[in-house]
Formats: structure tokens, sequence, C-alpha cells
């Protein structure tokens, strides 16, 4: 679901016009409220993949230079680091940032790193909002894009990698189908489609129309196909 809402307020900063701040806030309430319940009843899945605010401007060059826009480029994964502790308190405990009237005594969740360390660009990708998001120091390390941060392994980064290259060359898409379970393990089959070819990987094994492919010939395997 997307989210598109008109606003007629601007503001103009530096010469430069742009809608106000507080309406982009509200688009974030939006997109973080609308919410579905999944099959246990109790947790809950966002539905949203973006909302956007619409502003009577027809200068969209000029807009660039605004720093909203200067932001959906500068979005994404810079910076991580390694958590030192972690506590509930009350938000006038806060000395960086006074508390406003009425929220002194809201719980707040402290979070302080040992340190910030800075990592190559990972690129957002928009598949809605997340509470939570776990990942590898693998994983942070090698992934270009916040999807790859997802992927289940090393061997799944690589495969996933191979898939971009072919479906750039070919101009073809790739798809995530399903991550099922294998029976009551907690191990799950990824599976894609890149055109009209499926793949699977399964642990340690790698699929291609149901047919097991080593890693060394997954490549070369895929571009064949894809040729024929």
């Amino acid at each position: 679901m997307y989210i598109f809402d008109d606003k007629y307020r601007v503001e103009v900063k530096n010469d430069v016009v742009g809608p106000l701040e507080e309406d982009i806030n509200v688009m974030h309430r939006y997109r973080d409220a609308i919410v579905s319940k999944l099959s246990n009843k109790i947790q809950f899945k966002y539905d949203t993949f973006g909302a956007y605010v619409m502003f009577p401007y027809g200068d969209e060059e000029k807009f660039k230079a605004h720093n909203l826009y200067k932001s959906i480029e500068e979005g994404g994964v810079r910076y991580y680091g390694k958590i030192k502790s972690c506590k509930e308190y009350n938000r006038e405990e806060c000395v960086e940032i006074k508390s406003r009237p009425g929220t002194e005594k809201k719980k707040y969740l402290r979070i302080e790193l040992e340190e910030i360390k800075e990592t190559t660009k990972i690129e957002p990708i928009q598949y809605g909002t997340r509470l939570i998001s776990y990942t590898t120091m693998y994983l942070l390390e090698k992934a270009e894009n916040t999807h790859e941060l997802k992927l289940g392994s090393s061997l799944e980064l690589e495969v996933y990698k191979i898939m971009k290259k072919i479906s750039k060359a070919k101009e073809v898409e790739i798809k995530k189908i399903s991550s099922k379970g294998k029976n009551d393990e907690e191990e799950i089959i990824k599976e894609y489609s890149i055109g009209d070819i499926n793949i699977k990987i399964d642990g340690a094994i790698i699929k291609v129309e149901d047919k097991e492919i080593a890693f060394g010939k997954f490549e070369n395997e895929l571009y064949n196909i894809n040729k024929a």
C-alpha cells in the first residue's frame, strides 16, 4: 500500500520551496499506524510501502536543492556500532534533549554504543517499515542494499548477487517467492524467480528448475537458461 496526501501549505527555506516538515511527520505517522495481524493474531506487520506528500510546486529541478529531497539520496545504512549498555528511563532524565511539557514521565529506551563505525553505504530498498531487522557482520560488510541485509546466509548473498548480474544483463526481474519451513526444522527454503526461472536455496543446496547445481556452475547455468 502506498499513501499519497495532498498538502497545500509550503514554506521557503534558502530560496527553495518545499512542503512543511510537520506534514512529512504526519505522513510518517500514517505509514506506521496502518498494520494488519499476522496469523498468530498477536504480532502485526506493516502494510505500507511508502507515504508521500504532494504539494503545489512546478520546478522539480530547483526542488532537488531542498534538504528533504537530498535526504532521499542520503538514506540507507551508513554507520553501525556495538551496544555498550541499554536501559529504560523517564524522558526527563535525558540531559541531551530537553523534554516537552507533559512527556517527562514517558518511558524511553536509552542505548549507548562503544563506538560508531562507518560502513560502505548500503542503499535503501522500500519494502515497508520494520520494527526490528536482524543481520550479521558478514552481511553488513558485504551487502549493497537493505534487502541483502536480510538474506539468510553468505551463500544466499552470493547467489543473489549473481541473480542481480543476470537480471541486469538480460533485463528480467527478480522476485522473491517464499520462505517456507522445512518439515519441523527452523531451516528455511528461500525461493526466487528470475524471469520465468525458478531458483531455490535449501541450506547449502542450490536448485535451478529443481535441478541441483554446484555454486561454481550456478552463474553459467543461469546465463545459459536465460540465453535459450
